[in-house]
C-alpha cells in the first residue's frame, strides 16, 4: 500500500496504546513522514521483498515509554528461534470475518517457524511461496495470529539479556488464525545491507509539505473526502467544523 500513497498524507505516532483521537496519550510524539522507500525489487504477487523504510522529518526523543527495538544480525538466524515464542503487535482486525478493529494496541505471542519448516508445511497450499527471505509464525491449531491491518508491524523476540530485537515484519497469510495456515513474515536480517544503504545513501529530495485536503493541528493531512464526513479525524474536531 505504500507504493501508491503520497507521503503528504502520512504521519507517525509514537508512545501510544490507543489509536483513537479522543484519549490523548501524554507520552505521544508525532512526526511527519518525508520519504517512503519501498524495496526496489518488491513484487506484489507473492509479497517478494515486502519491506519499506519511512524517514521522519525529525528524530524521536527516547524515554521509558518510547524506545527502539534492536536491529537483527546474521547471528539471529531464524532457524535458531524455531518454536520459540516471539511477540507481534498491531491494531489489525480481531477476527478474520467482520470489520472489528480494536482501539487499543493488541499483542500476541507466536511460535516461530523456520523457513525450511514453513516450506514443508505449506508446500501444497497455493497462497504460499516461501522464499529464503521469509519465515512463518503461528500455532498448528490456529486460533492466534496477526490479521488484516497488522501488516508492516514487528515480530519481536527477547534475548536472555532482556533486550528485544526485530526478527521479522508482518507480511501476509491465508486468512487469520486458521489451523495449518501460519502467518508469513519478512526476514529482516536478510535486508540489513539494504537498510544501511538507504540510511547512508542519498534519497530523493524531500517532497512538498502541501496538503490537498485539511491539515490537523498535530500535522496529519486529511483527504478532501474525510472533511465534514461525520467522523472526527482531528482531535479538535476541526475537520467537522464548517
Amino acid at each position: 500500500c505504500n507504493r501508491s500513497t503520497r507521503e503528504a498524507y502520512w504521519t507517525a505516532r509514537f508512545g501510544i496504546l490507543r489509536r483513537g483521537n479522543v484519549f490523548a496519550s501524554p507520552y505521544e510524539q508525532i512526526r511527519r513522514i518525508t520519504h517512503v522507500v519501498v524495496h526496489k525489487d518488491y513484487v506484489d504477487k507473492g509479497f517478494i521483498n515486502d519491506i519499506a523504510l519511512l524517514r521522519l522529518n525529525e528524530p524521536i526523543n527516547y524515554s521509558k515509554h518510547v524506545r527502539p527495538v534492536c536491529r537483527p544480525t546474521e547471528a539471529e538466524d531464524v532457524s535458531k528461534w524455531h518454536r520459540q515464542l516471539c511477540t507481534t503487535v498491531g491494531w489489525g482486525k480481531l477476527f478474520e470475518h467482520g470489520r472489528i478493529f480494536p482501539d487499543t494496541l493488541q499483542e500476541v505471542k507466536l511460535p516461530v517457524i523456520s523457513t525450511e519448516e514453513c516450506r514443508k508445511r505449506t508446500l501444497f497450499l497455493p497462497l504460499y511461496k516461501i522464499t529464503d527471505n521469509m519465515f512463518c509464525a503461528g500455532y498448528d491449531r490456529g486460533g492466534r495470529d496477526a490479521c488484516l491491518g497488522d501488516s508492516g508491524g514487528p515480530l519481536m523476540c527477547q534475548k536472555r539479556n532482556g533486550k528485544w530485537f526485530l526478527l521479522g515484519v508482518t507480511s501476509n497469510g491465508d486468512g487469520c488464525g486458521r489451523a495449518g495456515r501460519p502467518g508469513v513474515y519478512t526476514k529482516v536480517a536478510k535486508y540489513m545491507d539494504w537498510i544501511d544503504n538507504v540510511i547512508n545513501g542519498e534519497l530523493e529530495p524531500e517532497l512538498s509539505r502541501s496538503c490537498d485536503g485539511l491539515r490537523c493541528p498535530l500535522g496529519r493531512c486529511l483527504r478532501k473526502e474525510h472533511i465534514c464526513n461525520g467522523v472526527m479525524d482531528c482531535r479538535d474536531a476541526s475537520d467537522e467544523q464548517n
